[in-house]
């Protein structure tokens, strides 16, 4: 991925911006961010690492609701699997190796903090964007599929493709649980491009998992709105609450105007980080 803002020399540097740290209900503690993007798409993955605040990782298993997956769409899989391989980066997959989705190949990885990812080549690639990364999407785990599309569909206006609960023998060995039912939920982010995987299991045992924020392996997934308020009202309608800050948004004020944020606690263990941008300030 193309990661920004990388330093010349040494590491990253950690920061203590105060709106950041209300944000994550971390007092006292500082935090360092790696961006990585795929051209041409609406979606960046944004990692945060906290210190001088306690942190409790969580590893869950691909069918423990509040698991989340990035998947990569690539050109061509042989040159990642080698650095994989390598690297000895845990693959998830049954069998180790790439299993057929139709036209498609794919194959399941897991990353230090627990976060899934899944690399799919499709079989004709487009010709456009250049390089090998091709588009980005997220998928989650969840422990009742209907509960969580009255956040997505009724709260927030997502058009979810819903399907029945099966045997889809390929997909469940790519994520390794051959013996498990699997139904799948497919949304795209309104007026983006961006989709999003609900996966919900049935005939396997699933263990919820219990996370904060700043807890190595939380997943945060985050959506820019027009208001914020009014997305907070919706939410709320749903269940949701602001999670941290003293229930209230925050506000980082920059050149170009700035943002207001809340993270709101979703079912699950998923957090849903709402920003809206706010307007530059006339010039003086």
């Amino acid at each position: 991925m193309d990661l920004q803002g990388t330093p010349p020399t040494g590491p990253r540097p950690y920061l203590d911006t105060p709106a950041i740290v209300n944000l994550y209900d971390a007092p006292g503690a500082q935090y360092r961010v790696g961006v990585g993007l795929v051209q041409g798409s609406p979606m960046r993955a944004e990692l945060v690492e906290w210190k001088g605040v306690d942190r409790t990782p969580i590893h869950p298993r691909y069918q423990d609701p509040g698991a989340a997956t990035l998947i990569l769409t690539v050109r061509d899989l042989t040159p990642i699997l080698a650095r994989v391989k390598k690297s000895a980066t845990p693959i998830v997959t049954t069998g180790g190796e790439p299993v057929r989705l139709n036209d498609s190949k794919a194959i399941m990885l897991r990353d230090p903090d627990g976060f899934y990812v899944e690399l799919i080549q499709p079989g004709s690639p487009p010709a456009t964007p250049a390089g090998n990364l091709l588009s980005v999407s997220f998928a989650f785990t969840v422990s009742d599929t209907e509960r969580m599309m009255k956040v997505f569909r009724d709260a927030l206006g997502f058009q979810p493709q819903p399907s029945a609960f099966q045997s889809d023998k390929p997909r469940l060995a790519l994520m390794g649980l051959p013996r498990a039912e699997l139904r799948r939920t497919t949304a795209l982010v309104p007026g983006t491009t961006f989709q999003i995987e609900f996966l919900e299991f049935n005939g396997i045992d699933r263990r919820p998992v219990h996370s904060r924020p700043r807890d190595p392996g939380s997943p945060l997934l985050r959506l820019l709105v027009r208001d914020l308020d009014s997305a907070l009202k919706a939410t709320a309608s749903a269940g949701l609450t602001v999670a941290y800050h003293e229930a209230q948004p925050v506000t980082l004020v920059n050149p170009n105007g700035g943002l207001r944020a809340a993270i709101t606690a979703a079912p699950d263990n998923l957090f849903i980080q709402l920003l809206q941008q706010l307007p530059k300030p006339p010039a003086q």
